[in-house]
């Protein structure tokens, strides 16, 4: 389970977005939108979306967050100005094409930003075919066959909407330079129009390529590919269509009332996802869907109802905060027959030291997950495939029992952890992965029984006073320079079985447990962030939870950043590389600020998931910078 910091890739946003506010054309604090939300606009059996309510919402909670500020510090403001000016220069050769600049292309969208896909819509001569079949004539027979066509079909549309307010002119400028393009390529010019609203239609010169139609509105741009795509969202915008709308949708609307009614305010970005209709229309389009199909099929992945998420930002006590679910009918069989969480203890061990970058604890039912493996892989393997592929091998190679020796004496906790080995490499990140063990001398036991049978296989030293074994005659490969050389091992400490690629993190790891060094558990960063999560979990109880310092990923960053060997790397690369030229100048222009200036705006963050009888539930925080 490995970690990245997620407020790495917002910083490279935030500059881009952050540094952009400071310019006058942008505009925030724009009045309530008359444009409908998104999912009144898209059709009920949308399969995918994704929405930002407010673009302008967005540019002035990223400003006031703590990546906000740090690109308005005055100490780092110089550097943040050059990298911005730096983009800005290499987009010119890009936005000479378009007619606009970086600042105007990112100052285009002032409210929601919504993009989907959808069934793509019947052409007029397919819906007249449904239309005079004769099973019933009933105008709610004639929609159903449609719909049924539709669906079978299997033709994906897509649909963007996007309110740009006072900078609809820019956005339109952009639409008429790809119509011109279009045009060119043979795409013929219709217009239409429905309430006074004029349609545009591009349509393509053969079969093949699709329809491309848009439309404006109270200074919104909704832009469609497929046929009757866009001039559908307009009848909902009107209230002229009779067909249900994704809000509408019983699926849709209970992902998001998961993901949305846990918090005050309104998420900035909402998503979702419907995996089995999207997967369906992708197979069948494939020329071998008649074999796929029934194989996915028998996997269970109708058993996904939908798939949603939304995240947060602003206020006094978070920086940010995520939630996703996913909604799964029971009972659990086939391929989510293997998902068995468990809840129980989530406290770091002892052993694990106060200075790592993430620690992650997971409970799992292996036993339940084991059985449900070998039933899956049975209806493609045959009958006991787990035996055949894993338990004998290992009987004859070792002569152990994945079963009966190793599975039973689990409790079911996983614990992972990530710590920075110094010096700085590029890949200085270490881990350790941990299970829980039963009995301590069966799991010793085992391995003993392992070197009986192949004594040449590992090598003993002792670590802390603990013995740690790793393979013998391991071959390295030659490394560039600035990596790592991994020397992975593992050890039983007490209740716990523990691997790690770093005989140095283990030494860390062997000194945390002997109390020689402090531990994660006393660290106030971890009781801070433990003390929130009771308040994200409504009362459930996590199966899953973690803590990850997000200032780690920056400082390696930072750490090669200012490595001379980095610097050579990136100055070779930028012989060849223009952008990369660009950043070696910056670099040698503008000397790094101290770490301690970008340190104190990266706040520690906390994850958690736990289980529901319709579908499991992920969150996602980190905590406000106290600057």
């Amino acid at each position: 389970m490995r970690h990245h910091s997620p407020r790495w890739g917002s910083l490279i946003i935030a500059i881009v977005i952050c540094t952009g506010l400071s310019q006058p054309h942008t505009a925030i604090g724009a009045e309530e939108s008359a444009t409908p939300g998104a999912p009144h606009l898209l059709p009920k059996d949308t399969l995918a979306y994704i929405r930002i309510d407010s673009a302008d919402n967005f540019r002035s909670d990223m400003e006031s967050s703590s990546i906000g500020q740090m690109m308005n510090d005055p100490k780092l403001r110089p550097f943040v100005g050059e990298l911005y000016s730096t983009m800005s220069q290499l987009f010119e050769q890009f936005g000479t094409q378009l007619g606009l600049s970086l600042d105007e292309l990112l100052a285009i969208p002032t409210g929601q930003v919504a993009a989907a896909a959808m069934p793509a819509n019947l052409s007029d001569r397919d819906e007249e075919l449904a239309e005079e079949e004769t099973d019933s004539d009933s105008p709610e027979a004639i929609r159903r066959r449609i719909e049924r066509k539709r669906r079978q079909q299997n033709a994906i549309a897509g649909i963007f909407i996007l309110e740009a307010g006072k900078n609809l002119d820019n956005m339109m400028s952009l639409i008429d330079r790809l119509e011109e393009r279009m045009i060119q390529g043979g795409y013929v010019r219709r217009t239409s129009k429905a309430d006074g609203t004029t349609i545009v239609k591009l349509l393509p010169p053969r079969q093949g390529p699709p329809e491309v139609e848009y439309f404006t509105k109270d200074d919104t741009l909704v832009f469609g590919i497929g046929h009757e795509t866009a001039a559908k969202a307009l009848d909902q915008w009107t209230g002229k269509s009779e067909e249900d709308s994704l809000a509408d949708r019983a699926d849709f609307t209970s992902l998001m009332s998961r993901c949305i009614g846990a918090e005050e305010t309104r998420p900035q970005i909402t998503f979702f996802l419907d995996p089995y209709h999207f997967v369906e229309r992708l197979v069948n389009r494939g020329g071998a869907a008649a074999l796929v199909w029934p194989l996915v099929e028998n996997l269970g992945i109708s058993k996904i109802r939908g798939m949603g998420g939304s995240s947060y930002q602003g206020g006094d006590v978070f920086e940010d905060i995520a939630h996703f679910h996913i909604l799964l009918d029971p009972p659990r069989d086939g391929m989510f027959g293997v998902l068995r969480p468990e809840t129980g203890d989530t406290t770091p061990p002892k052993w694990v030291p106060s200075n790592v970058s993430s620690y992650t604890t997971l409970n799992w039912d292996f036993d339940q997950t084991y059985e449900n493996v070998d039933k899956l892989l049975a209806t493609f393997q045959g009958a006991e495939p787990l035996k055949r592929f894993i338990e004998d091998p290992a009987k004859q190679a070792a002569g152990v029992s994945i079963k009966d020796d190793v599975l039973s004496n689990l409790t079911g906790r996983i614990v992972t952890c990530a710590w920075m080995e110094p010096p700085v490499r590029l890949n200085s990140r270490t881990s350790a992965f941990a299970l829980e063990i039963k009995d301590e001398l069966n799991a010793k036991s085992l391995i003993a029984k392992f070197r009986d049978r192949r004594p040449n296989d590992l090598e003993v030293e002792t670590i802390g006073g603990v013995v740690v074994y790793s393979l013998k005659n391991r071959s390295q490969r030659e490394l560039p320079e600035n990596f790592r050389v991994a020397r992975p091992g593992f050890m039983i400490m007490g209740k716990w079985f523990i691997f790690s690629d770093s005989q140095d993190f283990l030494t860390q790891i062997t000194r945390a447990n002997a109390d020689s060094m402090p531990r994660l558990i006393n660290e106030p960063e971890y009781e801070l962030v433990s003390s929130e999560l009771g308040g994200k979990l409504d009362g459930e109880t996590p199966f899953l939870v973690s803590f990850l310092r997000g200032a780690d990923s920056i400082r390696q960053i930072y750490d090669l950043a200012k490595s001379p060997d980095t610097q050579r790397l990136i100055r070779s690369a930028g012989q060849q590389n223009p952008f990369m030229a660009r950043i070696v100048a910056l670099l040698e222009q503008n000397e790094l600020p101290d770490f301690k200036e970008f340190e104190k705006y990266f706040a520690p963050t906390g994850t958690f998931a736990y289980d529901e009888p319709a579908g499991m539930h992920f969150g996602f925080f980190t905590l406000k910078a106290d600057n």
